[in-house]
């Protein structure tokens, strides 16, 4: 088979378990063959050892013919155990603690420090298992973690072009790119720049808002701001923008959290009202919050409506697509109608660590201003920043508020590179038509009742035992997703259950899918997402339902 050939397989995610097979272990070989090559005299053997053993890990045939694979719905997805058997269980691989008085302070032997980084990955949670859909990332890319591990080895820090070249021009290549995904042309008119995770992504929209509006807090701080400055977000945003207010010294009071409509998307009209209301009250708008993905329904905001209402009054709008931003990969239309608008905002987030499968953290902001997040945050550090140096217009650093990075921008750009934009697009594509197929079951089966209509890339509902059957059915309640109106002391039990039933499923190390709660129901509904390199298909949720049945039925 050609190289072309094996390259488009892959990219099109043809076999989930094949993807990245030739690419991980040679950078693992490469990385092997350092560690044993004396170019390090200590830790030379423990570093050989977990590198062998990831490779194990991720398929490599054992020494009975056997293949290792987390992804396999027959592997674990934990081993569950409460602190105190952890702990046991840990410190029969050696003593967890590092600085007890009294404790033996001499060095550990490498196979004595392997034996205790094995037992801790043994009985760490295996996020690659398909039942794993406790948070929004799961399954690694394998491409995107070979350039991680590669990145790792080379120990940089991303603030200067002469500290780290490469991943400088890589940042680059990854922003440029990511703009013109967008609508934006980044060298004309944008800037921006991979941060460590959505929260500080938020943090640094606000941040920028603040200085968009009231450029003068840079020197005096936010007394320059007048009075009332506000933020609007949506009732379903992100818990971040809460503490955005409190980082930025805004106080919780200037968030308001506009109502939503039956979808749990942003009412704009109701935006329009608060807006006016702020006004009239003295206040100040200065930033709208937008969603694309919210983190349980998986809602997306009207992104072009809320931009104009948000250039009418003066505000940056800012659109966290920490979750859902990853539909902005898609040529297809639902997907297209979704970011409907996202061009016309102010800033943009994503995490390609979620949905797309590049290890944590990997995430990128941008903003549609040339420039100008050096004149948000740069202090101009003489030891560090300094335009005499040699390609100093290529240092990334000070337009952050921080002062290390990592080298995040290779994690996204070997994962475009090796899967192309189409076989990314393809994932993105796959994910919701397999959970529209997974809501199908769900509407049609007896023991399963959709808690809200579905959004592309959440499904949320509840699961129904035998005794709570019989109670919908003397309620006239239909489990076929016609209504999600259900009496209080039904949701009441449903809401047990939930919590038992995820309890049992994680316990028997079967599964760990969360329980949410839902602004349209009492009861803490069951959310499923595809996260990461998932093939939600149909073997996999019928395992899902089945194990549910399995341990929830008689509850």
């Amino acid at each position: 088979m050609s190289p072309s050939k094996v390259s488009s397989d892959l990219a099109w995610g043809v076999t989930i378990g094949a993807a990245g097979a030739i690419l991980l272990p040679r950078v693992l070989e490469t990385l092997l063959s350092l560690s044993k090559s004396g170019r390090t005299s200590n830790g030379r053997v423990l570093l050989t050892s977990v590198l062998d053993d990831i490779e194990k890990r991720w398929g490599k045939s054992n020494s009975d013919g056997s293949k290792t694979d987390p992804t396999s719905l027959s592997s674990s997805c934990i081993k569950y155990r409460d602190p105190v058997e952890l702990r046991k269980e840990l410190e029969a691989a050696g003593s967890l603690a590092i600085a007890d008085v009294g404790m033996d302070q001499s060095p550990t032997a490498d196979q004595d420090m392997y034996k205790m980084l094995r037992k801790f990955s043994e009985f760490s949670v295996n996020t690659s298992h398909p039942l794993f859909v406790n948070q929004l990332f799961g399954t690694l890319d394998r491409a995107s973690l070979a350039a991680d591990f590669m990145a790792a080895a080379d120990n940089t820090s991303n603030y200067t072009y002469e500290a780290a070249p490469v991943y400088s021009m890589v940042e680059v290549e990854v922003l440029t790119a990511l703009c013109k995904q967008v609508g934006w042309d980044y060298e004309k008119e944008c800037d921006g720049m991979m941060l460590p995770g959505g929260s500080v992504s938020n943090v640094m929209g606000m941040h920028c808002a603040r200085h968009s509006k009231f450029p003068e807090t840079l020197k005096e701080g936010n007394a320059a701001m007048g009075k009332k400055p506000m933020a609007f977000v949506a009732a379903e945003a992100h818990y971040s923008f809460l503490k955005c207010s409190g980082l930025l010294g805004l106080g919780r009071e200037s968030i308001v959290k506009v109502e939503c409509d039956d979808s749990g998307a942003m009412s704009v009209p109701h935006l329009r009202k608060a807006l006016e209301k702020c006004k009239k009250e003295g206040g100040t708008p200065f930033f709208i919050g937008c969603t694309a993905g919210s983190t349980v329904r998986g809602t997306f905001d009207p992104f072009e409506e809320v931009a104009k209402v948000g250039k009418e009054y003066g505000c940056w709008v800012h659109v966290d697509g920490a979750w859902g931003g990853s539909a902005i990969m898609s040529d297809r239309q639902d997907m297209k109608d979704l970011m409907k608008g996202v061009s016309s905002c102010d800033s943009f987030t994503f995490n390609p660590h979620k949905m797309l499968g590049a290890p944590l953290q990997t995430t990128c902001f941008i903003c549609r201003r040339k420039d100008f997040m050096l004149s948000v945050n740069s202090s101009k550090a003489g030891y560090l920043f300094d335009t005499r140096k040699a390609n100093a217009h290529l240092d990334i650093g000070d337009k952050t508020f921080m002062c290390g990075r990592k080298v995040d921008a290779i994690k996204f750009w070997a994962l475009w590179r090796y899967r192309g934009r189409d076989g990314l697009a393809a994932r993105v594509n796959r994910n919701v038509d397999n959970l529209k197929a997974f809501a199908e079951k769900i509407k049609a089966h007896p023991s399963f009742m959709l808690a809200c209509d579905p959004w592309a890339f959440n499904l949320n509902f509840f699961f129904i035992p035998k005794r709570i059957k019989k109670l919908l059915d003397d309620a006239n309640i239909p489990l076929d997703g016609s209504t999600y109106k259900i009496p209080d002391d039904i949701s009441d039990e449903i809401d047990k259950v939930s919590v038992a039933l995820k309890l049992a499923m994680q316990k028997a190390g079967k599964a760990l899918v969360p329980y949410q709660p839902l602004s349209n129901q009492k009861a803490q509904c069951f959310r499923v997402v595809v996260a990461g390199v998932k093939d939600m298909n149909d073997e996999v949720t019928t395992a899902m339902m089945n194990l549910m049945i399995k341990h929830g039925d008689d509850m």
